[in-house]
């Protein structure tokens, strides 16, 4: 089987290979460089082994994983090697992504309804194996219950919660509202910078978002798009599952509301450009 796959990602390289040139001789033009900028719990495994499949992995250097958090090289080393990545997929916020791209640049993000994004990062930092990156973080946060998670004081749980999607594309992650006023501002921000963005995705619409990006990077469409459930298949039992799939009551609205203020009109904001507000 391994075999099988190995043989099956080295053809479909070779193709994008032809493909990529055929279309430069064609054309003149090469296929734009791909920045995908990944909110946490967006679906953004799937679009990440698919780019690698044709581009090549993140040894080759044709794609490249890069988070603003949790780094472990010098930002100058990362940045130089992203400007030479044909993709680029990380949860990296708009500053940085101002330093990567270029003419040639074309970025997307897939959104997801705010409080739907909360509850399935609450069972999956809850439940993250000791194996992954950056679990040490959240380490113990492990059997928190919802109403401890919503409205716990942790600096890594508050770093992934608190209006994540404002802040991302506002500037800076690292800058955490602390009152109305400043979560209005970074809203404000955010969707003027997702305004000039090439496709904004949703991922309760993911196989047409999907089509869009691929299309747009010169990859074939797949019938039906690979999308991979991270958080379910963390969990240990059909019971917890179930339960990982069921929206918040009032009660836990009302207690994450803060969190995902400015998210929140950063979605409806697009939401209702698509006609589904």
């Amino acid at each position: 089987m391994q075999a099988y796959a190995r043989a099956k990602r080295i053809l479909r390289r070779q193709a994008y290979r032809f493909h990529r040139a055929q279309h430069l001789l064609l054309t003149g033009e090469d296929w734009p460089r791909i920045v995908f900028i990944h909110t946490v719990k967006t679906g953004g495994t799937s679009i990440n082994n698919y780019f690698k499949d044709y581009l090549g992995s993140s040894r080759s250097g044709k794609t490249m994983l890069f988070d603003d958090f949790l780094r472990t090289e010098d930002e100058g080393v990362l940045i130089a090697r992203a400007k030479k990545a044909r993709y680029v997929g990380g949860h990296i916020s708009w500053a940085t992504f101002e330093k990567i791209r270029d003419e040639n640049t074309r970025a997307f993000t897939i959104f997801r309804e705010p409080y739907d994004r909360l509850r399935s990062l609450y069972y999956y930092l809850t439940n993250m194996p000791t194996g992954y990156r950056g679990a040490g973080t959240v380490a113990d946060i492990k059997g928190f219950s919802l109403r401890e998670f919503l409205t716990a004081k942790h600096e890594w749980v508050d770093f992934y919660t608190n209006n994540f999607v404002a802040r991302q594309f506002a500037g800076s992650l690292d800058v955490i509202p602390s009152s109305r006023e400043e979560r209005l501002k970074l809203a404000e921000t955010a969707i003027r910078h997702l305004s000039t963005m090439d496709v904004l995705g949703f991922h309760d619409d993911f196989e047409a978002a999907f089509a869009k990006i691929v299309a747009m990077a010169g990859l074939p469409v797949p019938e039906a798009s690979p999308r991979l459930n991270v958080t379910t298949g963390l969990l240990a039992n059909d019971e917890d599952r179930r339960k990982s799939l069921q929206a918040f009551d009032e009660e836990m609205r009302e207690l994450a509301a803060p969190l995902v203020e400015a998210d929140l009109i950063i979605y409806n904001h697009f939401n209702k450009l698509r006609g589904k507000a």
